[in-house]
């Protein structure tokens, strides 16, 4: 298979998982809503699924790296978290949706991981750009974000399952279309660093720590941010209108990322993305009702997330053995998404409650800080 048929593979299984995951975060809420979910009761439901976002990942990774069967794993985890998601129109009641849900999540937590995994070796054999191939993933959460808002005005939220279905089934097709990698045959060689050893390098529990400020600082704007603008009075096309920009900054980005990384490095574009985090979440709040100036901070995403994502993939691809692969990207994962991911946002949803909206943004910024530091002082460079 030729490097850009491979590489086109690549970037429609990255267009189908992010289009579900754009179908997913303005909707989902709103559906379980109809379907009889009180706030509570959706609170606790995330907070499961980011437990199991949490632990999922490394359990996947371990049979990934001992089986070398990584794309056949992303193969039937696809297949399998399809059947399950489908379940969840047939549930009666909301423990039975929450379980139809934390179902298809226990298989949803290995796709990522180990197909990026697969991504960055057949990118470094094939001397590709990992952010170019990337970008197909933000071209599809824009393209889900944008065609299912009409599809919904004009149906209604009800049928939101069957309509993610159709963007899940894509995925599965497309990891079909992937070959496996040379990871497979890596994975009897014997490594100097076992996983143990290599997590307890400085650097990487300093990389670990860095990400998860990261993403810790992402929950008030994951979760609440929407809400956030409709009590500055700004409609839900307003927002989805700025959900938007901030995607398509990061398309533009990614376009540009290997060679802004080879001119600048990868220590001093992940700190910059940290310290540029910071001040996002401050002039979230001081800017709120200027919607002009939210459209030029929502361009900051191209760096808050875009350069902060390229440069965490470089670093834990070179962090972590080729044998270790699929758990050193499940560790990162379980780390930054998991429990940063899920501490910020039940922190933030409390603080909202019972601080005030703007309080969560704050914090944010300062846990974003915290991130900064760390990398400034304890994350080498690495070229």
């Amino acid at each position: 298979m030729s490097p850009a048929a491979l590489h086109t593979r690549l970037g429609g299984y990255y267009f189908f998982y992010y289009a579900t995951v754009g179908a997913f975060m303005p909707y989902w809420s709103p559906y379980l809503t109809a379907r009889g979910f009180s706030a509570t009761e959706l609170g606790v439901a995330y907070a499961l699924a980011g437990v199991e976002r949490a632990l999922m990942p490394f359990v996947w990774g371990w049979l990934a790296d001992h089986s070398g069967k990584h794309i056949q794993l992303v193969r039937l985890s696809s297949l399998a978290s399809l059947a399950l998601f489908l379940l969840i129109p047939f549930a009666e009641g909301v423990w039975m949706i929450t379980a139809a849900m934390l179902s298809y999540n226990l298989f949803w937590q290995a796709l990522l991981p180990q197909f990026e995994a697969v991504s960055l070796v057949h990118l470094q054999s094939t001397r590709g750009d990992y952010s170019r191939v990337r970008l197909w993933g933000s071209v599809g959460f824009v393209v889900a974000v944008l065609g299912l808002g009409p599809l919904l005005d004009h149906w209604g939220i009800l049928p939101l399952p069957w309509l993610v279905g159709v963007l899940f089934a894509g995925m599965a097709v497309a990891s079909f279309l992937v070959p496996e990698t040379r990871v497979a045959a890596q994975a009897s060689e014997s490594a100097p660093m076992g996983l143990a050893a290599a997590v307890r390098r400085p650097e990487v529990i300093a990389l670990l720590v860095a990400c998860l400020c990261s993403q810790m600082s992402f929950a008030p704007y994951y979760h609440f941010f929407t809400l956030f603008l409709e009590r500055h009075g700004q409609g839900r096309g307003v927002a989805g209108l700025l959900w938007a920009v901030a995607v398509v900054a990061e398309i533009v980005l990614f376009i540009y990322m290997s060679r802004i990384m080879a001119s600048i490095g990868a220590r001093r574009l992940l700190l910059l993305a940290l310290a540029t985090t910071a001040l996002r979440w401050v002039l979230t709040v001081l800017l709120a009702d200027h919607i002009a100036a939210l459209v030029l901070v929502q361009l900051s995403h191209a760096v808050t997330f875009g350069a902060y994502h390229a440069c965490a993939m470089h670093y834990i691809f070179r962090l972590f053995p080729a044998r270790l692969q699929g758990r050193g990207q499940a560790i990162y994962n379980a780390a930054a998404y998991g429990v940063g991911g899920s501490i910020g946002a039940l922190g933030a949803g409390w603080i909202w409650d019972h601080v005030q909206p703007e309080a969560p943004f704050w914090i944010a910024a300062a846990i974003a800080a915290v991130g900064t530091w760390v990398v400034w002082r304890y994350v080498p460079d690495s070229r």
